[in-house]
């Protein structure tokens, strides 16, 4: 069976364009990898618990950024349209910008007191995301998968060094997430340059023309988005919150490196299964999009497998031998989040069904509904029961299992319920 699933899977111009996707990515997400063990030894793990938790709170901030109209710029079929919410989505996204950095200037003593300066770093970094993220969109549309690539190698690049020079010449104080910010911009500017885009105003009509033909996503996209982000982000915010810094520095390894595969393959794959998903619903190809729905399932979860065991079973030995004996500890987060990593890199690409047949309302229930268990079930396990790390890990994973099989369920009956109108 496998080798029939793989086989129409690997023979199709999908399945190129996933490779191409995967091959940049891959490279973009493998070269952080290879520094990290030089950064392990540049950087402490205040470093490292400094930076988690920037990204947790920027993370959050950035989730609004284009009012979610970015993710609508594949969906038209005429090119004005796409041109115009993709217009849309970076003016919303400087105005949004500009927004958090007033809010901040406002209200700095009583905002994530813990970042400290830092806090002002928040909105340059969403600005230069939500324009990278717009571009990213419109490089989708496109089906210039391969500029979408070369930008997130480029990003890892321009990563590596920038942190790798501040750790030698001293200055580490930020110097992870000051890479991190430079390497986004040094990536959108090139999606700018590949992407052709000309600069010119577009009348308010316009705009407000395609701002309420696709309402629905700022309306069902930014709050069910903002909620799975928190919850996301909930494992950091409870331990900033309950831990030590060492504990929340050795998460942060583990975060960073099981982000490579999920970005690897999830991210990759997602990008192209929306442009390809999208193109069938509007065809009317309903019962076509669900096989293909069924064999994209197959091939991420053989493709999350191996990595999933070889974590479970070798995880600290890996981590103290490739980062450092001191980071062993990240390793034994690895190996009991594996399962949970194995789930998510399954159902989290296929999610973006929800957006292809503009049922957005499903999925703002479940993540609603995720929002809200994550958080009784981190902070009943860390306050209340005053679990160990080791055993508020497991309890997420079983969380994350039951949760995530439901998302799936979810994924699968929304796209069901369309075969019932066109069969083809």
């Amino acid at each position: 069976m496998f080798k029939k699933i793989w086989y129409r899977f690997s023979s199709s111009e999908f399945s190129k364009n996933v490779s191409t996707q995967i091959f940049g990515t891959g490279l973009a997400q493998a070269l952080p990898f290879l520094a990290t063990p030089i950064l392990t030894r540049l950087f402490s793990e205040a470093d490292f618990a400094l930076y988690t938790s920037f990204f947790a709170v920027a993370s959050i901030f950035a989730v609004a950024v284009g009012g979610k109209y970015q993710m609508a710029i594949v969906l038209p079929k005429e090119k004005n349209d796409a041109s115009n919410i993709f217009t849309l989505s970076i003016y919303i996204t400087i105005g949004y910008s500009l927004s958090i950095a007033i809010l901040f200037f406002l209200f700095f003593e009583y905002l994530f007191t813990d970042l400290g300066d830092l806090l002002y770093y928040v909105p340059i970094y969403v600005l230069f995301f939500g324009v990278w993220s717009s571009f990213t969109n419109l490089s989708i549309r496109h089906k210039t998968f391969a500029h979408n690539a070369i930008a997130k190698v480029l990003q890892s690049i321009g990563y590596i060094f920038i942190a790798i020079g501040l750790g030698l010449s001293r200055f580490a104080l930020y110097g992870l997430v000051l890479a991190k910010i430079l390497g986004t911009l040094i990536s959108w500017l090139f999606l700018f340059k590949k992407s052709l885009v000309k600069l010119q105003l577009i009348g308010i009509k316009e705009l407000g023309y395609v701002a309420k033909k696709y309402i629905d996503y700022p309306k069902y996209g930014v709050f069910p988005a903002f909620l799975n982000t928190v919850s996301s982000q909930a494992l950091i915010l409870v331990l900033t919150k309950f831990y030590t810094t060492d504990d929340l520095g050795h998460f942060g390894l583990t975060y960073m490196v099981l982000s490579a595969p999920l970005g690897l393959i999830g991210t990759s794959y997602k990008d192209v299964f929306f442009q390809k998903i999208a193109t069938q619903i509007n065809e009317e190809k309903f019962t076509g999009a669900l096989n293909f729905f069924k064999k994209s399932a197959w091939a991420l979860f053989f493709m999350g497998l191996p990595i999933g065991l070889v974590l479970y079973f070798f995880g600290e030995n890996i981590f103290s031998l490739v980062f450092g004996e001191k980071w062993g500890r990240s390793g034994e987060f690895a190996a009991i989040l594996a399962f949970s990593f194995m789930i998510k890199l399954v159902v989290s690409p296929l999610s973006s069904i929800f957006n292809a047949t503009n049922r957005l309302k499903t999925s703002s229930l479940w993540q609603t509904f995720y929002f809200i268990t994550t958080f009784l079930t981190l902070g009943l396990s860390s306050y209340t029961f005053e679990c160990t790390v080791d055993e508020l890990l497991y309890i997420y994973v079983i969380h994350e299992l039951i949760l995530y099989s439901l998302y799936f369920l979810l994924e699968y009956r929304t796209l069901w319920k369309f075969t019932g109108h066109v069969r083809t």
